[in-house]
């Protein structure tokens, strides 16, 4: 056996994989390390995570994400030994801070162990979104965070256990939407690059407004009325009827929600992809068949602020 080809190979395989091994900060920052645990996670414009994984936890050490699975703790969903990447600005974005390349394997990834990127960024609120490749990436993303390719798994996470759903009752449940709600994550087309700081929903007791900042003087981006309908199962049904502020056939939107205690809820709500015929009859118009983002439907993922002090 020619021990010298196995060390030469075994650096060359290494350099492959962890170019800047040696210079620069660790892959993840102490503030990003730790358990965190998954609000939502899109992939392939679904949202993958809605039926067994809101809540799951996520890993992060130095250098590694693990994304466990509850239901085979020794098979992993995602685990990606990482390293910082090269710094490459575009034409149209400055590169990502935190950009990545992994060693990645789980059960979500076609190939093991392949050579492939991620990124990562903390939010103000505190929550960590979390972009992994699984296969490989064609295209440019501009520093964006999107779950809407097949080869990518979009992260949601927030540093506190998720609470367990809870069964729609629309009579208790519209007292409980009621106040004011920080947006933790903004999925449209399964993208969360629009996300921002202080971004807020306010329900009152029969309207809905959305703003980018804490200033009732300021238009709100988005404004309709809402009420609640009999469950579609385990969700809740909220229709909204929009004055302004989607892209196509302000109106009814029949809508889905879950309440996740009491101070975390889930918004799915359809900008159009209406039949034909429901585009002016809107009460043909039908809620969302998942419970997340794609091409047609936006996900508003919120957290209850604390009331005013008197």
């Amino acid at each position: 056996m020619n021990l010298r080809f196995l060390s030469v190979s075994a650096m060359t395989m290494a350099a492959l994989i962890c170019p800047n091994v040696g210079a620069g900060s660790p892959p993840f920052s102490k503030d990003a390390q730790g358990d965190w645990y998954v609000l939502a996670a899109h992939q392939n414009n679904k949202n993958i995570a809605a039926d067994k994984g809101t809540g799951s936890k996520v890993t992060v050490s130095v250098d590694r994400i693990i994304w466990h699975n509850a239901e085979k703790p020794d098979a992993p969903l995602l685990d990606a030994t990482c390293y910082r990447a090269k710094a490459v600005d575009t034409p149209k974005a400055k590169a990502d801070p935190n950009e990545l390349t992994t060693a990645v394997r789980g059960s979500l990834c076609p190939k093991q162990d392949v050579k492939l990127a991620a990124r990562w960024r903390i939010t103000d609120n505190d929550v960590l979104l979390l972009l992994v490749e699984v296969a490989k990436y064609k295209g440019n993303r501009n520093g964006t965070y999107s779950g809407a390719a097949p080869a990518d798994v979009l992260l949601i996470c927030q540093r506190k256990p998720v609470s367990a759903a809870t069964k729609p009752d629309p009579a208790a449940d519209a007292k409980r939407f009621i106040g004011t709600w920080a947006v933790l994550g903004e999925l449209d087309d399964a993208n969360c690059a629009r996300t921002r700081p202080q971004g807020n929903v306010l329900f009152t007791a029969n309207e809905f407004f959305k703003r980018q900042l804490f200033n009732a003087k300021i238009k709100p981006g988005q404004e309709a009325t809402w009420k609640l309908l009999p469950p579609q199962g385990r969700r809740g049904r909220i229709d909204l009827d929009f004055k302004y502020g989607i892209e196509l056939n302000n109106g009814r939107s029949p809508s889905l929600y879950t309440f996740f205690g009491d101070d975390l809820l889930m918004v799915v709500y359809l900008e159009g992809g209406w039949a034909k015929d429901a585009v002016e009859n809107q009460a043909l118009r039908q809620p969302p068949r998942q419970f997340g983002s794609d091409g047609s439907a936006n996900m508003l993922i919120l957290r209850r602020m604390p009331a005013p002090s008197p």
